[in-house]
């Protein structure tokens, strides 16, 4: 596989924004396009965090993967990184096929594109399905019906690791990081455990705790603006939700996967298939062992994700 960090639009202040565009070189044929979302709940994450093993298997199926950044609350609202996600699906479709013959011979075909996500990721994969063509959507454990003030992100939260995070109130300093100036942050690391999380992971653990995730990625209110579910449609591609049975991150979880899996198809969504994996939460993909040397159920709910993706496109 081969990887390359590209420039796809620059933030308010003209710094650059970039997309990890990977291929392969075993197949000749046009490529579809795979967009791939990241998570972090609108404010931490980047293309980085996608699982390799992820990036590879779709690669191996003649693929392109584009893994695109977007900017992070709270320097903007959520319908500013879902409009950066838009634009990097535009960017994927029209500029980048010209830049790829040209600097690597690639051919790619933007007319087959699908795409997916991770968490947050999941959802701005079906925010694209809402806007532009796709082949097939592959949401993994996506945040669901934020237009729904009953759902559990607008509710304070005791579930780890949010309800064992002390209370933060951020200094100057930490502010200043949380909110440089003269850049709009579009990476920012997640926290794991053993490390010392930084502020704005502080940060986003307190907003996620107290229930105030709503109001702080969307201020104005208009939270149907980052609920896809309220643009559901029979215009919409094939969709697969792969969800962990015990999820309990707010957002999330086998009840609001179930719910969408029955908006969709009342809405007449041509194929909807949700992949239940027993005894698993948020993110169980993630690890580094899943794919690598753990290849049991886990990682055989991500082929069948993926596989889901490679079956809804054809190679030419």
């Amino acid at each position: 596989m081969q990887s390359t960090r590209m420039s796809y639009k620059t933030d308010d202040y003209d710094n650059p924004m970039y997309a990890r565009v990977s291929w392969s070189t075993a197949t000749q044929s046009p490529k579809p396009i795979a967009l791939i979302y990241h998570g972090g709940g609108l404010m931490v994450g980047s293309s980085e965090m996608i699982p390799k093993t992820q990036t590879e298997y779709l690669c191996s199926k003649g693929l392109l993967v584009v893994a695109p950044n977007y900017r992070l609350v709270p320097q903007v609202s959520g319908r500013e990184a879902f409009a950066d996600a838009v634009q990097a699906y535009d960017w994927a479709t029209t500029d980048l096929p010209k830049l790829l013959q040209a600097e690597h011979g690639l051919k790619i075909d933007p007319s087959q594109v699908v795409a997916m996500g991770h968490s947050s990721g999941g959802t701005l994969a079906l925010h694209i399905a809402s806007c532009r063509s796709l082949e097939a959507v592959t949401a993994f454990y996506p945040s669901l019906f934020l237009a729904d003030p009953t759902t559990s992100m607008h509710q304070p939260t005791t579930a780890p690791p949010f309800g064992l995070m002390p209370d933060f109130t951020p200094t100057n300093e930490d502010s200043a990081s949380i909110e440089p100036a003269g850049l709009q942050v579009s990476k920012a690391p997640l926290a794991l455990p053993g490390m010392i999380p930084q502020p704005r992971n502080k940060w986003q653990m307190h907003v996620i705790k107290h229930g105030s995730w709503p109001q702080t990625a969307q201020p104005d209110g208009d939270y149907a603006a980052l609920d896809p579910m309220t643009r559901v449609s029979s215009q919409w591609p094939p969709v697969m939700i792969v969800q962990g049975e015990i999820d309990d991150v707010p957002g999330s979880g086998l009840e609001l996967a179930r719910r969408a899996e029955r908006g969709m198809r009342a809405a007449g969504v041509k194929e909807v298939v949700l992949e239940v994996v027993a005894g698993e939460k948020h993110m169980f993909d993630l690890l580094p062992s899943v794919g690598t040397v753990d290849m049991g159920p886990k990682w055989q709910a991500v082929v069948k994700g993926l596989e889901w993706l490679v079956k809804h496109v054809s190679m030419k």
